[in-house]
């Protein structure tokens, strides 16, 4: 699979970094296929890799922790991603092994790169200074998807606070 520069410029992670450095980013990944319908993560795994889209459309899911009747559906769909937008997903394994916070199901046939934990840290320290501008990016990512989830909690919470009336 020939990977361009321009599509992983694309991704916020990358787009600060040389083309020579986003071919050793790409020289640490393995191609994976996903058929449509097949699940890519699973929320509460232990996760240690990033997948960066190529190709295809995904579904992010997250389990319901409050089931009112049989009927109700058990999770929800967060959000949609698509290859051509220029996304990854899975950013938080690169820093540390810990449950998956979603499920990631492939909704048409996907081609990813997978970057491993192991191989990334490698690339980090043999490369500081291109390690720098992906650990700055993956920090302002981050930094974004928590103000996101603070913003949700407020709105929750005063919706909640209206329904009880108070």
């Amino acid at each position: 699979m020939t990977v361009h520069c321009e599509h992983l410029k694309k991704i916020s992670l990358f787009q600060d970094l040389e083309d020579a450095e986003i071919q050793q980013v790409v020289k640490c990944t393995t191609p994976r296929n996903f058929a449509a319908g097949e699940v890519i993560l699973k929320e509460g795994e232990t996760g240690d890799s990033l997948f960066i889209m190529c190709q295809g459309e995904v579904e992010i899911t997250k389990a319901l922790t409050l089931i009112l009747e049989e009927d109700t559906p058990k999770e929800k769909v967060m959000v949609r991603l698509r290859a051509e937008d220029g996304v990854c997903f899975g950013e938080m394994a690169l820093l540390e092994n810990e449950a998956r916070s979603a499920t990631v199901t492939a909704s048409t046939p996907c081609t990813l790169l997978e970057l491993h934990q192991q191989e990334f840290l490698a690339l980090v320290r043999e490369n500081p200074g291109m390690g720098l501008k992906i650990l700055l990016r993956l920090a302002q990512v981050l930094s974004r998807y928590l103000r996101k989830s603070n913003q949700d909690v407020i709105k929750l919470t005063t919706a909640l606070a209206v329904a009880l009336g108070g």
